[in-house]
């Protein structure tokens, strides 16, 4: 049996019944059933009551992935997961396979990082954006909420260079080790290449490997950003060696000297001073140390 699961909130809710039937069709022959994500009060159950051999085809993007991943955390996913790509951004198949619809999921969630904001945990996929990404996707939620559906994330990360953001001092400390920084615009935690529907803060990233990146635009003005950022999409800001700082590391903590709006995948935090982040030997070592850290 096909499960498909959807976000009828995915891009916008923009052709999502269509998507729908792009994916039954490329299972043209067996039987499926689609539901709702919204409609599913607990995952972990709905999971329990599926058999070993039916496969789940998640239809959204990387906030709808996310969104899957946190409600399973320490979850034994016994079923093949795939998604078929209905976002807005589209970053995690633009990472792993940037030229097809489909991509089994279960590889790449096995060992996901978190993150931790005001105390609470999160898993992430693909990033966590601090700084003017933070106030972008914020901007854009707002936009959403107005019922706008055609949201430019370049033209909107443009005008707030522009207009209202103010860069402010920053402390990176990675694996131990901190970096001091008096003007930063951005500093997102990349677990893969891309966020922001094709930027590419991080480009040498490996979301297999062991570690996280992070990329630090600091101590320019705003047109010397403006400059700076379209070469981002093509991961050539980093030739810019003097204002562009990369970091790796297993753990990477960033403490603004003022709240700022977080993004994780998307979804939207205001306020938040401090971020910590942390990639695992494996999912099992994270609820480890985070059990460790609560006791």
């Amino acid at each position: 049996m096909i499960h498909i699961l959807y976000n009828p909130i995915s891009n916008c809710s923009k052709n999502i019944e269509e998507v729908i039937a792009k994916a039954q069709a490329h299972y043209k022959g067996e039987d499926s059933t689609k539901k709702s994500l919204l409609d599913i009060a607990d995952l972990r159950a709905y999971f329990d009551t599926l058999g070993t051999d039916d496969k789940v085809v998640l239809v959204g993007g990387d906030g709808t992935i996310n969104v899957l991943c946190n409600a399973l955390r320490s979850y034994e996913i016994k079923n093949k997961i795939y998604l078929y790509k209905a976002g807005t951004g589209n970053d995690f198949m633009r990472d792993v396979c940037e030229t097809e619809d489909f991509a089994e999921l279960n590889e790449y969630i096995e060992n996901l990082p978190v993150v931790t904001v005001n105390g609470k945990e999160y898993l992430f996929i693909n990033n966590v954006g601090y700084g003017i990404d933070g106030m972008v996707c914020a901007d854009g939620e707002k936009l959403r909420a107005q019922g706008k559906k055609d949201i430019n994330y370049t033209t909107l990360a443009i005008k707030l260079l522009l207009t209202k953001y103010k860069s402010h001092g920053a402390t990176v400390t990675v694996d131990g080790v901190s970096h001091k920084f008096k003007r930063v615009w951005m500093a997102p935690v990349m677990n893969g290449r891309y966020y922001g529907s094709g930027m590419m803060p991080c480009p040498n990233q490996d979301r297999k490997s062991d570690t996280l990146s992070c990329c630090v635009i600091h101590d320019t003005n705003a047109l010397q950003t403006l400059l700076i950022f379209p070469s981002i999409f093509k991961g050539e800001h980093i030739k810019h060696e003097s204002k562009v700082a990369q970091f790796n590391g297993k753990e990477i903590t960033v403490e603004f000297d003022s709240p700022r709006d977080v993004q994780i995948d998307g979804e939207v935090i205001s306020g938040v001073t401090k971020i910590s982040t942390k990639k695992c030997a494996s999912a099992q070592a994270c609820d480890k140390d985070s059990a460790t850290a609560t006791v």
